[in-house]
């Protein structure tokens, strides 16, 4: 396989990891949904600069766009995962003794349920001391035949929102990701938002070390919800 064509196949697995279409990674590259087409089936010799558009379109880092971190070429945003409850893709659980809320991310989430989720997580938050909120998160449940996916563009956006209003009631985040992708794209989203002055996010193969590295961040000797 040439360089164009890799490059292209790599753009694509990125674009559907993230639940775009070549429509909309165009219209957030600025480039023609027919130029991206053509990237994608390495027809395109790629200048700097529109590497730097596609990659800021995809949120993640050029270091990490040329990863070796590689993934199924399927989008894993099926319908059918919407059919399911909210209740089944996302729980949460809020430890007064140690000013924790943690919760867990198992499946797609929509702009919808994010708005709802908003809504309580913030509603959870006045019930703790502002300021001394520790958010324990654990994405590791994103994943669909057996691939790991990350949030649609829309739904981070919305999460940003909610990261600039829990900032100034939380004194430490972790984040346990599914992917070193999602870890890039959550590093940037923080780094936005302001919350990464105080955010840790982990990914790692093995369940428990990074388990008890959130805790040991946390200064929390353990998690009804996220266990070790």
């Amino acid at each position: 396989m040439n360089i164009l064509s890799n490059f292209g196949l790599r753009v694509k697995e990125l674009r559907l990891k993230s639940g775009m279409s070549q429509e909309v990674l165009a219209i957030r590259s600025g480039l023609d949904r027919s130029y991206i087409g053509g990237v994608e089936r390495g027809e395109r010799n790629v200048s700097l600069q529109n590497i730097q558009k596609i990659t800021n379109a995809l949120d993640v880092d050029t270091s990490y766009f040329f990863d070796d971190e590689r993934f199924a070429l399927h989008s894993a945003y099926l319908k059918s995962e919407y059919n399911k409850a909210l209740t089944e893709r996302f729980a949460y659980h809020i430890d007064f003794d140690h000013q924790v809320i943690a919760w867990q991310v198992k499946g797609v989430l929509n702009v919808q349920d994010v708005n709802k989720i908003s809504f309580d997580l913030k509603l959870a938050c006045t019930y703790l001391t502002k300021g001394h909120i520790k958010l324990l998160i654990d994405n590791r449940g994103m994943m669909a035949n057996g691939q790991p996916f990350v949030f649609t563009p829309e739904v981070n956006e919305k999460n940003e929102e909610l990261q600039r209003w829990m900032f100034p009631h939380c004194q430490k985040v972790v984040v346990l990701c599914n992917s070193k992708l999602m870890k890039n794209q959550l590093d940037r989203l923080a780094a936005r938002s302001g919350i990464g002055a105080i955010s840790l996010h982990l990914f790692g193969k093995a369940s428990d070390p990074i388990v008890q590295e959130a805790y040991r961040f946390l200064d929390i000797p353990h998690n009804q919800l996220i266990t070790v």
